[in-house]
């Protein structure tokens, strides 16, 4: 199937790609700048936001599926930056689901969502599809806004449109900015540099949710073939672990045993606390999560390790 990735850059996006490429499909790449090695590969280079933009890439490309990755993601810098988070996530998705209700109204459409729609339910209990939503942050605020539009064009429009709500995701290639990958980096460049082993660190006791990238790239490359219209998907490994135990697992791959100190400006509240039912995603499609959490941390340190070695 010719399949249109938005946001192909990311993180997620490029391993979506590669997935997509491995199971015989032929992706077509959007972002707001090229993709490293995108020259072989058809697509769009622009913004969503440019309304007009989008609609004659949908009409010339022709999709017969997409995945909407593109949006802000970093809840920290985001209260920073409210008003482009929703331009980007709401407005963005809005435009691309306008240019397919008009140019490719037969395509599969889907949107990516976020864990963080449910917000903080107390008490600890399994979420399913049907729980509700209560974003708490102005990135989960974008996201419900923007698959809730999404689910309404389905069932107002009659797109073929469905919904990922994933947690979060690990893996090589990740953001530095993101919980594993900077103690990562931080541990790689104590190595590298034979630095006195002293680590800054944020609230070690949160407890998240954390699937391979690639677990989740193949989801939603099920979510493609198999998911059904008008329906959401949560995504997770539906086990929780506390970054104290990330850090440990970080700590012996590098074999380094630093001096942890506490950094206000890495403290992050306690995250989501309730486990994510996947029994709807794994029946639908027959998914599960098969990567695990030690070969994730690995290779995203010896990953980050050998792109440090090879700036010097």
């Amino acid at each position: 199937m010719r399949i249109l990735i938005t946001g192909a850059r990311g993180f997620a996006g490029r391993h979506v790609v590669a997935e997509l490429l491995a199971h015989g499909h032929a992706p077509l790449l959007q972002d707001v700048a090229p993709a490293r090695g995108a020259e072989s590969f058809t697509g769009w280079t622009g913004d969503l936001r440019d309304a007009a933009g989008i609609r004659q890439a949908v009409r010339q490309l022709q999709p017969e599926v997409a995945v909407h990755l593109a949006g802000l993601s970093f809840v920290p810098r985001i209260w920073a930056q409210p008003v482009e988070c929703f331009s980007v996530n709401v407005l963005g998705t809005l435009n691309l689901l306008e240019a397919f209700r008009l140019e490719a109204p037969r395509a599969r459409l889907l949107v990516v969502s976020s864990a963080e729609v449910y917000g903080r339910p107390a008490g600890s209990q399994r979420l399913t599809e049907a729980s509700p939503l209560q974003p708490l942050t102005p990135y989960a605020v974008s996201k419900a806004a923007a698959e809730q539009m999404a689910l309404l064009y389905a069932g107002h429009h009659g797109l073929p449109v469905l919904v990922a709500r994933p947690k979060n995701h690990i893996g090589p290639g990740q953001a530095r900015h993101f919980v594993a990958a900077t103690f990562a980096e931080q541990l790689a460049r104590l190595v590298r540099d034979r630095a006195e082993p002293v680590l800054r660190v944020g609230n070690l006791e949160s407890e998240r949710d954390f699937a391979d990238v690639r677990d989740v790239a193949r989801a939603y490359r099920l979510l493609l073939e198999r998911g059904r219209a008008g329906e959401a998907y949560n995504i997770a490994a539906a086990r929780l672990v506390s970054i104290r135990a990330i850090l440990e697992i970080l700590c012996r791959e590098a074999g380094v045993q630093p001096r942890l100190e506490a950094d206000p400006e890495r403290w992050r509240p306690a995250d989501l606390p309730a486990v994510l039912a996947i029994d709807k995603i794994r029946r639908d499609t027959g998914w599960q999560p098969e990567i695990p959490l030690e070969q994730s941390l690995r290779e995203l340190y010896r990953d980050i390790r050998d792109s440090l070695n090879a700036a010097i």
